[in-house]
């Protein structure tokens, strides 16, 4: 037993601290690349621009949590006997967010010829950056008060209607048990959007995030750039860390049964309603909003088939340096046997902190004092870069599919192994495929939109699609970067068509199966 429990031990120790090496090397190279530490980094300007990242952070996550508590709980109730659709607002989650801001820009622009004083009032300040990255955020939150909401047992939630009404309950029963997912994934949506700089500056809001870009770029001083992020890391860190602690509490176990159709008051189904046309309205808005521009395809295809080229050979060969050691974080997250879990959660999240920008700064610092420097024309610094700053978001779509892998399989299979390890090729790993591939194709749509990590890597002459769309955009929408944008969601739409296909085939499968051994009992 003893013997059994220092295993465990050693094997979470070795995990955490090959992902956290993985994760943080960049940013502990920039840490002892100089002399001691800087002074003068805080200042009156600076402050005012950590202040306007944390009210754009904050608004952000605030409006997405509550348009989710609403959306979830009408998706629920109205997608009860088909519940792969319930998830049909991920269609366009890995979207870049700068196609948001355009389609923002396009929208007005169109209701600007009919009032003009639109144009005059909401193409730049802080409100168009909330309103943007509510949509880029949203479907993630929905997504986690959802995936909270199926995780309340049916039978609890039918008890509790024989005494009170559906309202009551929601509000005093089901709402209660999501509050712990939609704070940590509210911390996780805040962190991001405080850490980013690319939607900001299209609407001309200085934020604390551009100032570390600004002063690299000016001055080339890798470790003054980590000082300068050392405060916004430090309170991000804090929200995460505060905010995950009650995620302790929560079931790994999918509990479902077949309770009470819960009839809710008009004010709740209108409120659940009008949140579900705000998640219809982040599918619909870029389509609608591009339609007037669209050019003729002949020669934007040719001019970006490069770009595209360089940013699908950097996402992929990403793709396969993070694969390893996110399945490995994520198995010890999702693991029944694992003893430190809120721990490990604490650092396997810890990552999400780090700037994009200042991770690009820390690869090219790393590697520039030695032999792989050379390579600094091809696609490894880049691919490198984002496989660092994607790590942690593998990891915790990876950690979510396996909380339904069936663990009873896994256990009856390393009972009867007669060699070692085989349970774990033979059973485990085609239980973990699925999650695999999910987490595979939705990375790569991400890294196709990075621009943070990518502007600080690319080499010269392999400028990726996601910074010619950002350089376009600087001056002013265009028909060309329209169709640039189009081409990256039409992308993005295809690979999420089959995450769906694939998703709908092992769910018949199952069902299939479920209903044959009905049957056959």
């Amino acid at each position: 037993m003893i013997c059994r429990k220092y295993l465990q031990y050693s094997k979470e120790i070795i995990i955490c601290l090959i992902y956290l090496l993985l994760t943080l090397l960049p940013v502990l190279c920039l840490m002892v690349s100089g002399g001691g530490a800087e002074t003068g980094i805080l200042n009156t300007r600076r402050a005012g621009l950590m202040m306007n990242s944390f009210v754009i952070g904050f608004f952000t996550a605030a409006v997405c949590l509550v348009i989710a508590v609403f959306a979830a709980l009408r998706i629920h109730t109205g997608f009860r006997k088909r519940p792969l659709l319930r998830w049909y607002f991920l269609l366009l989650a890995p979207v870049p967010p700068y196609i948001y801001a355009l389609s923002y820009m396009n929208l007005l622009r169109i209701l600007g010829k009919i009032f003009p004083e639109v144009l005059r009032y909401r193409m730049t300040g802080i409100f168009p950056c909330v309103i943007v990255e509510t949509f880029v955020y949203l479907p993630f939150i929905l997504a986690a008060a959802l995936a909270a909401l199926e995780q309340v047992d049916e039978k609890e939630w039918s008890a509790a209607l024989v005494f009170e009404s559906a309202d009551r309950v929601f509000f005093r029963v089901v709402l209660p048990k999501q509050i712990p997912w939609l704070l940590a994934v509210g911390a996780v949506v805040f962190v991001l959007s405080v850490t980013d700089y690319s939607i900001p500056s299209l609407f001309q809001v200085n934020v604390y995030s551009m100032e570390i870009f600004s002063d690299y770029s000016a001055a080339g001083q890798t470790v003054h750039s980590f000082y300068l992020s050392l405060p916004l890391i430090l309170i991000s860190a804090a929200v995460i860390i505060l905010s995950f602690l009650p995620m302790k509490n929560i079931s790994n176990t999918m509990k479902h049964g077949t309770g009470l159709r819960p009839v809710y008051s008009p004010y709740l189904n209108a409120a659940g309603s009008v949140a579900v046309f705000l998640t219809l309205l982040q599918i619909i808005l870029p389509l609608i909003s591009f339609v007037p521009y669209i050019p003729a395809p002949g020669a934007e295809i040719v001019s970006a088939a490069a770009e595209l080229w360089n940013s699908c050979l950097s996402g992929v060969t990403a793709v396969l340096i993070l694969t390893v050691p996110s399945a490995a974080m994520a198995l010890l997250l999702s693991s029944e046997e694992t003893v430190h879990k809120p721990l490990i959660r604490v650092a396997a999240l810890l990552p999400l902190c780090i700037p994009g920008v200042l991770t690009g700064i820390g690869v090219l610092k790393l590697f520039s004092s030695t032999p792989l420097y050379v390579l600094r024309t091809g696609v490894f610094f880049p691919a490198v870069g984002l496989a660092v700053r994607y790590l942690p978001f593998a990891m915790l779509i990876q950690y979510g599919c396996y909380l339904r892998i069936d663990r009873n399989r896994i256990r009856a299979a390393e009972l009867l192994q007669q060699k070692p390890g085989s349970a774990f090729a033979r059973v485990q790993l085609p239980l973990m495929a699925p999650g695999l591939i999910i987490s595979g194709i939705v990375v790569f749509l991400l890294m196709l939109g990075d621009v943070g990590t990518s502007l600080v890597l690319m080499a010269p002459g392999r400028e990726p699609m996601s910074v010619k769309i950002y350089n376009y955009l600087h001056y002013g929408s265009s028909e060309k970067v329209t169709y640039f944008c189009l081409m990256q969601m039409a992308v993005c739409i295809a690979l999420m068509g089959v995450l769906y296909f694939l998703s709908a085939r092992r769910h018949f499968n199952q069902s299939s199966k479920g209903e044959w051994e009905n049957v056959r009992n």
